[in-house]
């Protein structure tokens, strides 16, 4: 099978390579739904029912690496994976985040309000980035003055330009502060947490904070920016937003259908959901032998026409909405409720503070270049300020 050249470029504007690459994957679906790439040296998968079969069924596909340790919990199986998921499950569960929303409004209120007297800001820069720094670091109980590094590490990590030891080194010093002076946040929490009757080890505690914080940074920002991208190719699902307030969370879910923040295009394994036959096994059709490696492609199982009606059409009302932009099974993204929860609250706060914002076309929009995380560089907005706040 021969990749076209686009999927690992990024020369494309963003929404023209999600094009593309929805394009492709129609034919990659209708011809070859089940191929194998030489290039990664592995399968790749199209279908959206072949897909969640890899994802529900980790005895037969392995997250693990072969002969080696993982950092992450992304990158283990159970019984291991679920003794330390389990640890920070709760402080990731739907009703504890909802209990974070009035922080998490704070937060985004005070930083649209610093943009309001300009008219302007960059979406990325200004506020997708950092707004959810301000609130993984408040989670995890890091000081206000590490939130910089914090971003310029998750950011480096996500790309492999940044030494895993660089960053422990730093890490080091906010445990061992935590150690000296316990507190109530997650960083605590695993500190004190035992499985198997032991404590984490310094490598698996480092391994923890790093993936939350990948977790709790990368996918919001992007999350943001590309509802950026939808609202301003469909603005009548703006407008529809504006007179119904209630169609917030349909309208996240599509988002993240649509324009997921992760690339989703297969390549990295341990990343983006891709897995190890632990034997020889059929999907669709085509027999993987044990060893082999299986890479999924989030963005053609989005666009299944077996699972989505129109699913070339940005329907903000769509129900139900079964996309895996956060994964399935049992590596269900950790962070989802916490991204759910920031977009939300950001864009209803926009719809009341900036509502007639625009995106500037004036010089062409570029992409991310990353290859796991998908989204726009920058996306400068101008707008007349709303100071009118509702009283819920």
């Amino acid at each position: 099978m021969q990749i076209p050249s686009f999927v690992r470029e990024y020369t494309l504007p963003p929404l023209e390579w999600q094009r593309a690459m929805r394009t492709w994957s129609k034919t990659m679906r209708q011809d070859q739904p089940v191929c194998y790439d030489e290039q990664v040296s592995g399968w790749r998968l199209f279908r959206y029912e072949d897909i969640l079969q890899v994802q529900n069924d980790y005895k037969t596909f392995s997250s693990e690496p072969v002969g080696g340790e993982s950092l992450s919990i992304i990158g283990m199986d159970p019984p291991r994976h679920s003794k330390l998921r389990a640890l920070v499950t709760p402080a990731f569960s739907a009703r504890t985040i909802a209990q974070l929303a009035p922080r998490v409004q704070q937060i985004a209120q005070e930083m649209l309000a610093n943009a309001l007297p300009a008219g302007k800001m960059e979406m990325v820069a200004d506020f997708a980035s950092p707004f959810p720094i301000f609130v993984i670091t408040d989670l995890l109980g890091l000081p206000a003055e590490k939130r910089p590094y914090v971003k310029a590490w998750t950011d480096a990590l996500a790309t492999g330009s940044l030494p895993f030891e660089e960053v422990g080194i730093t890490m080091a010093q906010a445990i061992e502060e935590h150690r000296q002076k316990p507190r109530e946040d997650i960083l605590s929490l695993l500190l004190n947490a035992e499985v198997d009757g032991q404590h984490l080890t310094e490598y698996e505690l480092l391994g923890f904070i790093l993936t939350l914080l990948i977790a709790g940074n990368l996918t919001t920002t992007q999350l943001l920016g590309n509802a950026i991208l939808c609202f301003d190719e469909h603005p009548e699902a703006w407008d529809q937003l504006r007179q119904d307030r209630s169609l917030l969370a349909s309208a996240v879910e599509e988002i993240l259908r649509c324009l997921p923040p992760n690339r989703g295009t297969g390549g990295d394994r341990t990343i983006i959901g891709g897995r190890i036959a632990t034997t020889d096994v059929e999907v669709g059709g085509k027999l993987i032998r044990r060893g082999e490696e299986i890479y999924v492609t989030t963005i053609s199982a989005n666009f299944d026409e077996q699972q989505f009606s129109d699913p070339e059409r940005f329907d903000i009302r769509r129900t139900p909405n079964r996309h895996i932009s956060f994964g399935h099974g049992i590596h269900f993204c950790l962070g989802a409720p916490l991204a759910r929860l920031q977009t939300k609250i950001a864009l209803d706060l926009m719809l009341d503070m900036i509502p007639d914002w625009r995106l500037s076309h004036d010089v062409p929009l570029k992409q991310i270049e990353n290859p796991i995380v998908f989204g726009a560089q920058k996306l400068p907005l101008t707008f007349s300020s709303s100071r009118s706040m509702r009283k819920d």
